[in-house]
């Protein structure tokens, strides 16, 4: 596991999409193309801005990118806590990525028929190669969680699916989400974390006890890939090691 911390948020979202341009460009120096999982929510939103911007988009050949989502709210694509069209608005619509590279969890059918088409689309793309993601960029909320893995979640225990869904009763909403099963297994994982609301939890995830029932966020564990946090100093400001 390796820590970056920065000063600010500003900071931290400038050296996260420099590090993401020239891992990409490292990337694709040796296979066709790069696949990377955006993640949704407050947290990405400047990074996306920033990836957006003249300067890092144009270090990233997007014709040879995959995007994929860690997960999604089952709510309309016209809802805006939808995590697809966040990333469409700040960032996709701002490329030349072609649309059939973007792979959306569907929010248009019944749950678990979205469920099984994107486990069947990922199960196709990644065959039977021993890494899946190249990227996988992730958050943490303040409870821990992570994905759509939230603490005493029944899917905490689940390790058979790549892809589940889960109602979430303080939202009101389903949810799809990503499991460790396939996270685990990408070539790189990256945490992006701000905040002095998520000081104390992160130090719980980082240094504390194993206890994965409460804080989701420690199942993800790459079995042979590269796990990174990115953090500015608010979240950091607890973590001994720091």
């Amino acid at each position: 596991m390796k820590l970056h911390i920065f000063e600010n948020k500003e900071m931290l979202s400038d050296n996260l999409a420099q590090w993401i341009c020239d891992l990409i460009a490292n990337t694709l120096k040796n296979q066709e193309f790069f696949s990377l999982v955006l993640s949704g929510g407050e947290t990405p939103k400047l990074l996306y801005q920033k990836l957006a911007s003249e300067k890092y988009k144009s270090q990233i050949n997007w014709h040879r990118i995959n995007i994929f989502w860690g997960d999604e709210r089952v709510v309309p694509y016209d809802d805006d806590r939808n995590n697809a069209r966040m990333a469409f608005e700040i960032l996709l619509d701002q490329t030349d990525i072609p649309a059939i590279q973007v792979h959306k969890m569907r929010t248009d059918i019944e749950t678990n028929f979205a469920v099984e088409e994107y486990n069947k689309l990922l199960h196709t793309f990644f065959g039977n190669t021993p890494s899946t993601f190249d990227l996988v960029l992730l958050g943490m909320g303040d409870d821990g969680h992570t994905l759509s893995l939230f603490p005493g979640s029944p899917l905490i225990d689940e390790n058979v699916h790549w892809v589940n869904s889960v109602y979430n009763e303080k939202q009101e909403m389903y949810r799809i989400t990503l499991m460790p099963l396939i996270v685990n297994k990408s070539v790189n994982i990256a945490f992006m974390v701000d905040g002095p609301n998520k000081a104390k939890v992160l130090q719980e995830v980082l240094e504390g006890d194993y206890v994965p029932e409460k804080l989701p966020s420690q199942l993800i564990q790459p079995i042979t890939g590269e796990l990174h946090w990115f953090l500015d100093e608010d979240a950091a400001k607890n973590l001994k090691s720091h």
